[in-house]
């Protein structure tokens, strides 16, 4: 009997050291409902008021750039680093090593604002979204004076820096991986979506889900492409920093409602 209790409470240690993160990538690995993931406080670290409209923003901004700067800098992207991968590897064949340098300075920064944006909401116990936010606006800041200064390379890199950074927010946005700016991860799980409704194992609106995430892309990159084909770029820049000024106050708010409802009431 002994031994039994003792089996019994390790497997009780070890489901309770299962983060939430965990359960809820495994769930949407599984095509199963996910569960919100919680912080310790019992309040999601990164969620505004309307999570999914957050998300979806966020999704059509990395659209908008993207075609914006695929416009402006001859092909390149800021957000959708496989069809640079592509670029980079067609350079390579041309030889073209000048191209190369700078597409790889692309991923780089790319991979850096990633890097950045994770060890920001490794540790950040709460107000990870205004924190991001806040380091993306100060980035767009710098990338519209670098492209009113015509320092080409630079706005590049800071756009491509923050794309990289945002995308931690859609990871902790609701728990729930929506808002990714990866059009391929989107098509696919919507046709992994459609194929396990059937037998129960996903839900129709996990499947609309995934198909409002790619129209939100595809509507910021139509609106990209008419703004700077027309306006330019640097408007495109002014656009994008207002818009991430204006999640970042309603973030801000949202985590100080949070913050003033998790405080104890004193009598």
């Amino acid at each position: 009997m002994r031994i039994l209790w003792l089996r019994k409470a390790r497997m009780t240690d070890m489901t309770s050291n299962i983060s939430p993160q965990t359960t809820a990538l495994s769930q949407a690995g599984a095509g199963m409902p996910v569960t919100p993931v919680r912080s310790d406080a019992g309040l999601d670290r990164a969620t505004p008021r309307h999570p999914l409209t957050f998300a979806l923003t966020l999704t059509g901004l990395a659209g908008f750039l993207d075609a914006a700067a695929y416009v402006r800098f001859d092909h390149l992207y800021v957000s959708f680093m496989s069809g640079n991968s592509t670029h980079l590897g067609m350079t390579l064949a041309d030889g073209a090593v000048p191209d190369m340098l700078v597409i790889l300075g692309v991923v780089g920064a790319f991979v850096a604002g990633a890097a950045a944006g994770t060890r920001i909401a490794d540790h950040a116990s709460s107000g990870l979204a205004p924190r991001v936010l806040a380091l993306e606006v100060a980035l767009m800041v710098m990338a519209l004076g670098a492209s009113l200064a015509s320092w080409s390379l630079i706005c590049l890199m800071s756009v491509a820096l923050t794309m990289g950074l945002q995308n931690v927010l859609h990871q902790a946005v609701g728990g729930v991986d929506v808002g990714k700016g990866f059009v391929t991860g989107m098509l696919f799980r919507l046709g992994q979506s459609l194929a396990r409704v059937p037998e129960g194992r996903a839900t129709l609106a996990g499947a609309l889900m995934s198909l409002l995430n790619w129209l939100a892309f595809i509507a910021g990159a139509a609106t990209g492409a008419l703004v700077v084909r027309r306006l330019g770029f640097t408007p495109c820049l002014g656009a994008a920093v207002a818009l991430i000024a204006v999640m970042l106050l309603m973030a801000r708010a949202a985590d100080r409602k949070r913050s003033g409802s998790a405080s104890p009431v004193q009598t």
